[in-house]
């Protein structure tokens, strides 16, 4: 069928339409008043869905076609566009691409159907930002034209803000403002150092393989550098960028929450910032800074969420931790520790998502995330009580989990380059241990109010199936992750190679001679 011509496209353009039918004949929940039905459209919640189920038919297609035994991109589309800017819509995906595009398929549409119940108004506009976020999320995995990557990375930012400012619960101007803030200055940094690098090379061309071959001195990469990396670890909320994040997501809407937890700022770092400006990344001041304060985030994040008392800021500072091992992994540059990044972005989406889910599934029934109002209610939820552990497992990296396998394989790699690093990243673990046990002690098995948690509902069957899904993919991630790493081995390894002996890598110094 020639699907690697054309699936690319398609997963771009069809959630950009189906947002407009969605906020043209979708139903709003509250136009339903006395009982009585709208006269015309579906519930939006219900197309939105359905769209993004299309998206991940398609996804499911991307990795149909995808050969790993392949170099370079795949199912690469190119045509013309700006021509007079050097700027074309190119796009394509290769083994850290592709994992990337099928989790964001897939984990959005079983958000949307996690928090069914959380957004009941104005369902219509919601559901078109969800998909035009969507849309943006996707552009940022698959393109290679830079231009069109800024646009695409816009297109994301925008509806996340919205959807925090709108729909998030009450009080939370000061905390979309921040996030908009944080965003949109690394935003123009980046762009500043788009325009800069293509100016650099003539303004032939602004394709990522074009542009990594243009000479620059150590000086401009460095600024250049810089301004990339500001733009990503804001988004990723690296230490000390982060204090936007918990704010964020304790007061967005829960499929807000889940998207703002995907790790699009640590891709963009392993695509963009790393292999354009290679000697910038392994200067040995800015590598050994950059890995500092990974550990530093593992740590620090871990610290933080055993001392909260709101469940979701605990999951949003585990999140800030599993970063840390990322950023770890990545600047590590060894094939182990690259791979485990990879899989550490798709753990992390996996189960911070579900955790954020159960997170917003607690607060639909009792109106609260405070982790002091819960305790022993396993006796009533078992179904609950099951799935949350599962994840909560998996967050903490137990073995026979998708977290353990990730986390292992930076750890492994890290220890054969830097072993006083990946030595201090281990407490990590041992803190995940303790917030996560802590956190199922106070929820799941601390004492019990009948008179407040007696009434509590247990998941329901659209709940259970979603929930289902994550806890299937947690345990075949755990034991049979080697389809996802066939797929990221050989783009890992380009990638080292790439920023260790690249045109703009450092140039080794001669070892020096003793004779004369």
């Amino acid at each position: 069928m020639g699907a690697d011509r054309w699936v690319l496209p398609a997963m771009l353009l069809w959630p950009v339409i189906a947002a407009l039918l969605v906020r043209l004949l979708g139903r709003d929940q509250t136009a339903e008043t006395d009982g009585a039905r709208s006269a015309s459209g579906l519930d939006a919640r219900v197309l939105t869905v359905g769209a993004m189920a299309v998206e991940a038919m398609l996804a499911v297609v991307l990795w149909g076609v995808y050969d790993p035994s392949q170099q370079g991109w795949q199912a690469r589309v190119d045509m013309p566009w700006l021509s007079d800017l050097g700027a074309t819509f190119s796009v394509g995906v290769d083994g850290l691409s592709l994992p990337m595009v099928v989790l964001t398929a897939f984990v959005l549409p079983l958000a949307l159907l996690g928090s069914w119940n959380n957004v009941r108004v104005r369902t219509p506009a919601f559901g078109a930002l969800a998909l035009l976020l969507t849309s943006g999320l996707v552009g940022v995995f698959v393109s290679l034209d830079l231009l069109l990557f800024y646009l695409a990375w816009e297109l994301m930012l925008i509806p996340t803000y919205l959807l925090v400012g709108v729909w998030g619960a009450a009080g939370t101007s000061r905390a979309s403002l921040r996030y908009v803030l944080f965003t949109i200055v690394g935003s123009l940094l980046m762009l500043v150092a788009i325009i800069a690098l293509w100016n650099a090379g003539g303004g032939a061309s602004l394709h990522l393989d074009a542009l990594r071959d243009v000479m620059l001195s150590p000086r401009a990469q460095l600024f250049m550098f810089l301004a990339f990396f500001s733009a990503f670890a804001v988004k990723s909320a690296l230490v000390p960028f982060h204090t936007w994040l918990p704010d964020a997501q304790g007061a967005a809407p829960t499929f807000a929450a889940v998207t703002l937890g995907l790790k699009v700022g640590a891709y963009g770092i392993l695509r963009f910032a790393m292999p354009l400006f290679p000697a910038a990344a392994t200067n040995d001041t800015v590598r050994t800074t950059i890995l500092v304060l990974s550990v530093v985030a593992i740590v620090y994040g871990a610290l933080l969420a055993m001392a909260q008392r709101d469940l979701k800021r605990l999951i949003s500072y585990s999140s800030i931790s599993h970063l840390g091992f990322i950023m770890l992994g990545t600047f590590a540059l060894t094939q182990q520790s690259v791979q485990g990044a990879v899989m550490s972005i798709v753990n992390s989406g996996i189960s911070t998502s579900a955790l954020f889910l159960m997170a917003g599934m607690l607060e639909d029934r009792t109106g609260t995330t405070d982790l002091e109002a819960f305790g022993g209610i396993a006796r009533v939820v078992p179904w609950f009580a099951v799935m949350f552990t599962v994840v909560m497992l998996s967050t903490v990296a137990l073995p026979g989990t998708n977290g353990f396998v990730g986390e292992f394989l930076v750890l492994l790699g890290t220890y054969a380059e830097l072993p006083a690093m990946a030595v201090i990243a281990t407490s990590g673990v041992i803190f995940a241990a303790a917030y996560g046990m802590r956190a199922l002690q106070l929820v799941l098995f601390g004492s019990f109010d009948r008179g407040k948690l007696g009434t509590l509902t247990d998941l329901t069957m659209r709940e259970k199936l979603v929930l289902s899904v994550f806890a299937v993919a947690i345990v075949y991630l755990g034991f049979v992750p080697q389809p996802m790493l066939q797929r990221s081995e050989r783009a890992s390894r380009d990638l080292i190679e790439a920023v260790r002996f690249g045109p703009n890598a450092p140039v080794p110094t001669p070892p020096v001679s003793l004779n004369r």
